[in-house]
């Protein structure tokens, strides 16, 4: 064996283990994750705790009761039920906006079409549910693709409804974007 091949040999490990190696691949999907919608549902519940559509709220305010719905898919992704649900359970569970609950009088309560399975069980379940406002979220996605490489914008759009006007009451965006490179099945 010649000491070209001898050095070629000596250093096939190294760059096997440099490509097995995690977190060196680019990532192979830009599909959505938990991650994502997680980080989503904690930055949009900051962005409602800091807005001016809250600012002047007390715990002496009238109660506002907002009710929330699943997120609405516009994506080129399926994002099951139960996804679309968490995302607004985490909103709704995140720590800015519980605070917000006892700091500025503000419940948010699930929407009618649930409450009818609720009641079913019990009569007088959210007996004193009342929404004042109504809370929608939707996910839009649009894809660049290059060759091998592909990137999604993804950009989420609450909206808080105040139900007795039917003005927009409050919105904001949460934009993020997902890059992968190669195929995804090598």
């Amino acid at each position: 064996m010649n000491r070209h091949a001898a050095l070629v040999l000596a250093g096939l490990p190294l760059v096997l283990l440099a490509l097995a190696a995690p977190g060196c691949a680019a990532p192979r999907s830009t599909a959505l994750t938990t991650d994502d919608l997680r980080a989503t549902a904690t930055q949009m519940a900051a962005k409602l705790s800091e807005s001016a559509f809250l600012a002047g709220r007390t715990p002496d305010s009238p109660r506002m009761v907002i009710a929330i719905d699943k997120v609405q898919n516009l994506t080129s992704d399926l994002i099951p039920e139960a996804q679309q649900w968490y995302l607004m359970a985490r909103v709704r569970a995140s720590q800015p906006v519980a605070a917000l609950s006892a700091q500025r009088n503000i419940a948010f309560v699930i929407p009618a079409e649930r409450l009818a399975a609720a009641r079913a069980i019990d009569p007088d379940y959210a007996r004193d549910r009342a929404p004042t406002h109504a809370m929608s979220a939707t996910f839009r996605s649009a894809t660049r693709a290059a060759a091998l490489d592909r990137t999604d914008a993804y950009l989420c759009d609450f909206r808080i409804t105040d139900l007795s006007t039917g003005e927009l009451a409050w919105t904001d965006i949460v934009e993020f974007k997902r890059a992968a490179r190669g195929l995804s099945y090598d």
